[in-house]
């Protein structure tokens, strides 16, 4: 068996966007370049069992079936100010340049029939004065997000195209901030909150719906709630939505109904987990679903402790559709039939169907894996900070000899409302064949297990660290092999944060890794795209309590930090902004401890998921070198 490398992240291919009508089955293929260091993007179909690729552009971005023969793509066009759409039957033949669409990045969103289509369009502020693309101007908050940059005075609103005219309507969403959308009966749905310009507000969306041929958009019902999508059966809309009363920003949503006819909004199922795939791994690029109509009923995705499930709700009856032990990241139906792009314990991405109550295995997209060392996850219980038996998970290295001792790293999760799984997960994968035990558990505040357990706010740094240390010294108590003198730790995000806390707790452990992390929450509040909502939702308090924010900060005691410690940053993530790792690396170096930092320049948040593939093999060789001269005693 050969070992999983670096550089295999170049081998490997990743999918999502799965869409379905009729017996067709389109989704999203992506791959990395290292040539061009980007990813290549293109579209699948699978038909009758069989797979295909129907693209060869590199950079689809959207798609919509016109009907069940013909489907519509988007690409940039040569002029960077428009939006190519291509026409593409399903049966063969060649993709047809249909359309130019006089605006950049516009998103093909679905028909209403077949000469109207929906799109999302972005628009931008137009600065008049001269060198206007020398400054920004700052109005309103958020005014940077992660992965879009500046955005202050920036809307998404959706549009109308005449496929007959070649004329784009004006925005039908003037004034609001739209989230969901579903087209009914030539009707368009959807839910927004109302555009107050400088603050972002939550919990405020409302339901408005939108009839082409008068013009007219009617406001439904105000909601009050945050909603996290938008379906119809015959005559309802269906939504996940949440007030936030059970534990802020993270609660879990409830299944809701509004009734077309009589205009009444009602709870429909009183759902208490999590809506979607929240398993954590870095082979999964491209987004998915978490909910789908087949028929009349609407089916769901929830992570639960460690894997995906599928569930239905049909009238108002709930229903488990599948058991998975790994993750579902897009799915849909065709002709009644459940297929769906996911993952298997130690296994990448592939499509899979329901059949007869079983699940069978569509596409062999990875036959590069089957000679690897691919480490499987082995179960470690241990007691949780609130006296639950919880579960973790120990990798073992490649070529494991039991007379023999090996270093080890522990790897914590970000969000922190996600959870790890035991899918593949390269970066883990990597340290496995390299001769490193890699363990990871869920601690308190982690998704999949309700909202009690996910209720992290005001405890930062108390019984989530508990939880690592508890279960850290389970794992070396019934692993002897390995060396407790040679463990390292590292994680990402919410990760990051908690390496920070341990490096300024403890000095158990001999090397650590901070990734794109949280250091003090009282800079974070004013520096994050999300910062003073975070922060207060989190912490339970702002600016006005600045002595349990900097309670709850790893600064506050960075004196006492010994651990050497590589620090990984973007220069462009606002999620967790640079000066977060500037001020670790500063308290560090002033404390004569051992210590660098790596900044990307022009990545962000998401470097180790979705960032330049070039960047992601340089992120992840820093890593494994600090951990080898730590761990392994090699020269750097």
């Amino acid at each position: 068996m050969t070992p999983v490398e670096i550089k295999d992240l170049y081998s490997f291919t990743f999918y999502g966007g799965l869409k379905a009508k009729g017996r067709n089955v389109v989704f999203v293929k992506a791959q990395a370049n290292e040539a061009d260091n980007n990813y290549q993007y293109d579209l699948m179909l699978c038909r009758n069992g069989q797979i295909k690729q129907l693209t060869d552009r590199k950079t689809v971005s959207s798609f919509t079936f016109e009907n069940k023969k013909t489907l519509w793509f988007s690409l940039p066009a040569k002029d960077e100010k428009k939006t190519a759409l291509w026409r593409l039957p399903l049966k063969g033949g060649e993709a047809i340049l249909a359309e130019e669409i006089e605006q950049p990045d516009a998103r093909i969103l679905d028909f209403i029939h077949s000469d109207l289509m929906l799109v999302s369009i972005d628009h931008k502020p137009e600065d008049q004065h001269p060198h206007a693309e020398d400054y920004e101007v700052l109005a309103e908050s958020p005014f940077y997000m992660n992965g879009q940059g500046f955005v202050a005075g920036n809307r998404t609103h959706y549009s109308l195209y005449d496929c007959k005219t070649k004329t784009l309507s004006d925005p039908i969403t003037t004034g609001l901030k739209p989230a969901a959308f579903c087209v009914k009966d030539g009707r368009i749905y959807f839910a927004a909150s109302e555009d107050k310009g400088a603050k972002q507000s939550f919990f405020n969306m409302s339901l408005y719906e939108y009839d082409p041929q008068t013009n007219l958009r009617t406001l439904l019902c105000n909601t009050h709630m945050d909603l996290f999508n938008l379906d119809a059966d015959e005559n309802r809309l269906l939504f996940f939505a949440s007030n936030g009363k059970q534990i802020g920003l993270n609660s879990n949503p409830k299944l809701y109904a509004f009734d077309l006819t009589s205009r009444q909004l009602s709870q429909l199922v009183d759902w208490r987990e999590c809506l979607g795939n929240t398993v954590g791994t870095d082979c999964a690029l491209l987004g998915g679903n978490d909910t789908a109509m087949d028929g009349n009923r609407l089916c769901f995705t929830s992570t639960i402790v460690n894997h995906v499930n599928l569930f239905d709700v049909d009238g108002d009856a709930l229903h488990q559709i599948l058991e998975w032990p790994g993750t579902i990241h897009s799915f849909g139906f065709a002709k009644g039939e459940l297929y769906f792009i996911g993952a298997r314990p130690g296994e990448l991405q592939e499509l899979y169907k329901m059949e007869n109550g079983e699940v069978i295995q569509v596409s062999n997209f990875h036959p590069e894996l089957h000679d690897k060392y691919i480490a499987q996850a082995k179960p470690i219980f241990y007691t949780g900070s609130q006296n639950t038996s919880q579960m973790g998970w120990v990798l073992y290295p490649k070529d494991y000899d039991p007379n023999k001792k090996y270093p080890a790293i522990l790897d914590i999760h970000g969000g922190p409302k996600t959870v790890y799984g035991t899918v593949f997960y390269h970066e883990m994968q990597v340290w496995a064949s390299h001769g490193y035990f890699v363990f990871f558990c869920n601690p308190f505040g982690s998704d999949g297990q309700g909202n009690d357990y996910a209720d992290l706010r005001g405890k930062y740094g108390t019984d989530d660290y508990d939880d690592l240390m508890n279960f850290t010294d389970t794992v070396l108590a019934q692993i002897p092999q390995i060396d407790p003198k040679r463990v390292g730790v590292t994680g990402g995000s919410y990760g990051g944060f908690m390496t920070n806390w341990i490096i300024t707790h403890t000095g158990r452990f001999q090397a650590a890794a901070s990734q794109r992390s949280i250091s003090n929450w009282l800079s974070f509040w004013g520096t994050s795209d999300i910062g003073p909502e975070f922060v207060v939702d989190q912490q339970g308090c702002g600016l006005e309590n600045p002595e349990q924010l900097w309670w709850h900060s790893p600064m506050r005691t960075i004196s006492t930090a010994t651990t050497p410690t590589l620090f990984i940053h973007s220069d462009e993530d606002y999620r967790c902004p640079i000066e977060q790792g500037y001020q670790m690396l500063n308290g560090l170096i002033q404390n004569g401890v051992d210590t660098k930092m790596v900044l990307f320049h022009q990545e962000n948040h998401e470097l180790s998921r979705s960032g330049k593939p070039v960047h992601r093999e340089r992120r992840l060789e820093e890593i494994t070198n600090w951990m080898d001269t730590y761990l392994q005693r090699k020269e750097r």
